[in-house]
């Protein structure tokens, strides 16, 4: 027979229905705002690795005596400057070299379809035709993107101008938002909040600066070895290593090709082979050697995890992804030590405690008792 009330209420009230439902399309929302504000983080994310690679540079000259707001306008003006320079510098024998490559890419491509592994890649692939189609939309394809390139180079002169300008404010007014978000901790974890992100900022900073040296050196050996093999166009693809060489790893992979090919189409395949086994041992060296440097001074960060992380900030960003991936990685690394630092310590403070309570006294087992009858007799039983 059913005893249940039939009047019983449930145990799930109105309000509990209305704040789940809050939360969750709080949760949403916050969800949907996240992924819309994404470039805005990005950028964000840009600005502070740029702040933090320019903030050595002003505490040395805070250490030489000046303010910190006039260290930070001598360093940006300097780095501008010595910006400049180069580009003025280098930008005409860049643009003179590429415009030599593009004049001279017509006589290439006619080398290129002597060689007989060409030949037999037209005669089996019917290349000449398809090559042919493609050029003959190409001028139609180059005028409908036309309008893209162009605000694609407004975008980027836009990008620049906020990046360095949020770069500034950050190096004058960060310090001051930094101290009043420690505001909202406990004065007690404040020195170890502060330790934690003076580990961070660390890492941070080290890894900027050795891929900044890495990249530099990368591009001096790549510009000095096409250089020394006859390529004419040694300074572009200097240059053009500055920007692959951020791109962990495929980078590398990328001006190895670029380098071959176009040692190949300038000046041999015998020196192009050449030019393909120096780049490769030079990998070798950057990775084996190089890298493994800067990665224990800066981020020390096992091999697998930073492949891990390339591959996951180049599907979530892109190429952006795949360069801020690891500084991300390195500022989540020290704070997940802190985390576990803290753990280990709270484990030995549980086990020191257990260890020193006192040994509670054994317990001695009680004998055996018999509860006897009124009729059962005391004693011995009888035989």
């Amino acid at each position: 027979m059913d005893t249940r009330d039939p009047t019983r209420r449930s145990q799930i009230s109105a309000r509990t229905v209305w704040t789940v439902g809050f939360n969750a399309g709080a949760l949403v929302l916050l969800a949907y705002m996240l992924i819309q504000l994404r470039a805005v983080f990005v950028l964000l994310a840009v600005v502070l690795f740029v702040s933090l690679a320019i903030d050595p540079l002003v505490r040395w000259l805070q250490r030489r005596g000046l303010t910190r707001g006039w260290g930070v306008l001598v360093g940006f003006l300097g780095l501008l400057g010595l910006a400049g320079l180069l580009g003025a510098t280098l930008v005409p024998l860049v643009v003179q070299q590429v415009r030599s490559l593009v004049r001279s890419a017509p006589g290439l491509v006619s080398e290129v379809r002597t060689w007989e592994w060409t030949r037999w890649l037209e005669e089996r692939f019917d290349l000449e035709r398809k090559v042919q189609e493609a050029l003959s939309h190409l001028p139609d394809e180059v005028a409908q993107s036309l309008p893209g390139v162009v605000s694609t180079t407004v975008n980027g002169v836009l990008l620049f101008i906020t990046v360095v300008t949020l770069s500034l404010f950050a190096l004058l007014f960060g310090k001051d938002l930094y101290e009043q978000a420690l505001g909202w901790v406990r004065p007690t974890r404040r020195p170890a909040m502060r330790e934690l992100v003076k580990n961070m900022h660390r890492a941070v900073s080290g890894y900027l600066a050795g891929t900044a040296l890495t990249v530099t050196l990368g591009g001096l050996i790549t510009a000095l070895g096409t250089f020394l093999l006859g390529v004419p166009y040694f300074l572009a693809l200097g240059s053009l290593y500055l920007v692959l060489g951020l791109i962990p790893y495929i980078g590398s992979f990328l001006m190895a090709l670029l380098v071959s090919f176009t040692t190949l189409t300038t000046v041999g395949l015998n020196k192009a082979l050449l030019a393909l086994g120096l780049f490769l041992i030079y990998q070798q060296v950057e990775g084996n050697l190089i890298q493994p440097l800067v990665q224990r001074h800066s981020i020390r960060m096992n091999p697998l995890l930073i492949s891990v992380v390339l591959l996951m900030g180049a599907a979530l960003m892109g190429l952006v992804g795949a360069m801020i991936a690891l500084p991300l990685a390195a500022a989540l690394q020290e704070f997940l030590r802190e985390v576990q630092e803290e753990q280990r310590e709270r484990w030995g403070e549980k086990h020191e405690a257990g260890a020193s309570r006192p040994e509670a006294a054994p317990v001695l087992p009680e004998p055996e008792t018999h509860d006897h009858g009124p009729d059962e007799p005391v004693g011995p039983a009888p035989h």
